[in-house]
């Protein structure tokens, strides 16, 4: 069971240590006083997906405490095992949430992950939400809820079913890289000599895209190249005062002074080695200056190169060592594809076999499924009369479909609230009122079967009232004989029935709002059950009322 909480800055709580008991515990509240905010905290601690907008404006994290005593059983001691979590009777469970985004969760101190809590906390408290609705309307859902009701009796077999599929699924991924059957395999083939023939007609060469766009950049530029080059060539060895004729004169000059100081001759040296550079240049310049033409057929032949260079790399990759990767590995299927026919046969063959085994198991699987079925069509029966709805029909309504990951069947359940009226899918005639209870229904048979030790209600009675709100309400007291309940209630049947009552309010303090929670005293609550039956102005007669409504819920509490 749930034996506290501890809430501290989640929304307008700013601070909050709440104490839970065995039984059944009910909160109360106006509308927006912050029901949703325990529930909230609480899915927190849970491991429920969270974001910043949880934590209270103005404070730095959200932190979430929550203490249970639990009783151990298999179920629980395999679960903590496997978590690597010593086995005791005390739960703390604390996750925190900062700003930043980051979290952290620690169970009885140590290391959480989320996936690690969400396995823990599964097995020891069941939280029912409004979105809850939406999946019990669901068809994709209803075969989910079969086999967890079935447990392991289904689950043996839906392991032993899944490692057949998977490996059938492997098979025909393997058959896959052959080229699939005949027919697969030889479009297979066609393709692959497209591409082989399409790379080795271009035959593009390494670096040679950067050569040619190279090529055709100079030959765009032609005139500007030829103009500079010959600038350049006028300037060393054709002008009056050119640099060649600087170097000789200044060469025959030093010549001349020899004699006289040793180092001109150093200079000499220097200089006949610069006018030897110097003649190279001039040469190079003048073959760069003669090739500096522009050349159409050329031009359009390397444009045409680069074309069908680019082709490829939209095929194959953005670079050319990229497109002779594909080369190799296209010839490389080619040659498997054309020598596999025996691999072929001998996974074709164990293909076969695989899935008569597979359609064995999955005949069992389903056979299984629709014993479990009746089972839970005989437990929802038994239900149906606790809730009020003895005239209601339920039924598992099965359908073949081809092999898939879970089976063969597709199920969908069936629902009917009057005598005489066919069964129909249950997201078409089911009313507001007749999904809480059918909810609830479920919720009871799993909390059995689950051992769940803490069944947590976000407004079961949402949409009901009257005489159906007394049914739900002595649904949740017997309920909470065999395991705690904690529920959110604005119905007056279902408070008067609360062996602790508690009640959120909304108070404006400093210029901010807070939710403050409260237990009430018995005076409280009759004052409590009073207002939700009678309103703000609670007269004589809503105490009266109130207090007619506690002496019913306490005569159900004395039936067994």
């Amino acid at each position: 069971m749930l034996k506290s909480l501890k809430i501290e800055n989640v929304a307008l709580i700013e601070e909050q240590y709440i104490e839970f008991y065995e039984g059944l515990n009910v909160i109360s509240g106006e509308t927006g006083a912050g029901k949703s905010i325990i529930i909230n905290a609480l899915s927190f601690a849970l491991g429920s997906r969270a974001d910043k907008t949880l934590i209270r404006t103005g404070a730095d994290y959200a932190k979430v405490t929550a203490n249970f005593i639990i009783n151990i059983n298999n179920q629980i001691t395999e679960v903590l095992n496997e978590l690597e979590v010593p086995v005791e009777e005390n739960i703390v469970i604390v996750r925190k949430m900062f700003v930043d985004g980051k979290s952290d969760i620690k169970v009885n101190g140590m290391p959480f992950s989320l996936s690690m809590l969400k396995r823990l906390t599964a097995s020891i408290i069941d939280i029912y939400g409004q979105f809850e609705h939406s999946n019990l309307l669901d068809e994709r859902k209803h075969l989910s809820i079969l086999d967890d009701f079935g447990g392991k009796d289904i689950q043996n077999i839906l392991n032993e079913y899944k490692l057949i599929y998977d490996k059938l699924y492997n098979l025909y991924k393997q058959l896959q890289e052959y080229g699939g059957d005949e027919k697969e395999r030889l479009n297979k083939i066609d393709y692959l000599t497209y591409q082989i023939n399409e790379i080795k007609m271009i035959n593009p060469q390494i670096d040679e895209d950067i050569e040619l766009t190279n090529k055709k950049n100079v030959m765009l530029n032609a005139e500007k190249l030829a103009d500079a080059y010959n600038f350049a060539k006028m300037t060393l060895d054709e002008s009056e005062y050119n640099a060649r004729l600087a170097i000789n004169l200044a060469k025959n000059k030093l010549n001349n002074i020899i004699s006289i100081d040793n180092n001109a001759e150093n200079l000499v040296n220097r200089l006949k080695s610069l006018e030897i550079e110097l003649d190279d240049i001039i040469n190079e310049i003048s073959n760069l200056s003669n090739n500096c033409e522009f050349n159409e057929q050329e031009f359009n032949e390397i444009d045409q190169r680069l074309d069908s260079i680019k082709l490829l790399k939209r095929k194959y990759g953005n670079q050319i060592q990229d497109i002779l990767n594909a080369l190799e590995i296209a010839e490389n299927q080619l040659t498997n594809l054309n020598n596999c026919n025996e691999i072929i046969d001998k996974i074709t063959n164990e293909i076969n076999e695989t899935k008569n085994q597979l359609m064995i198991v999955a005949q069992k699987l389903s056979q299984k499924r629709q014993e479990i079925a009746k089972k839970l069509e005989n437990e929802m029966s038994l239900q149906f009369k606790e809730l009020g709805m003895n005239s209601a029909s339920f039924v598992v309504k099965f359908d073949k479909v081809d092999f898939y990951a879970l089976g063969i069947d597709k199920v969908e359940f069936m629902f009917s609230a009057n005598l005489g009226e066919p069964v129909k899918s249950l997201n078409k005639i089911i009313s507001g009122g007749e999904l809480s209870r059918f909810m609830l229904g479920i919720k009871t048979i799993f909390a059995k079967i689950n051992n769940i030790g803490t069944q947590i209600y976000d407004e079961i009675d949402a949409g009901i009232s009257g005489h159906i709100g007394q049914v739900i309400a002595i649904k949740l007291n017997n309920i909470s004989k065999t395991c705690q309940v904690i529920t959110i209630s604005h119905l007056s049947q279902i408070v008067s029935m609360a062996d602790y009552l508690f009640k959120i309010q909304k108070i404006e303090k400093n210029n901010k709002t807070y939710s403050i929670l409260s237990q009430l005293n018995e005076d409280e609550s009759l004052l409590e059950i009073a207002r939700l039956s009678g309103g703000e102005n609670i007269g004589n007669h809503a105490i009266e009322f109130a207090k007619q409504m506690k002496n019913w819920a306490k005569n159900i509490k004395k039936e067994k």
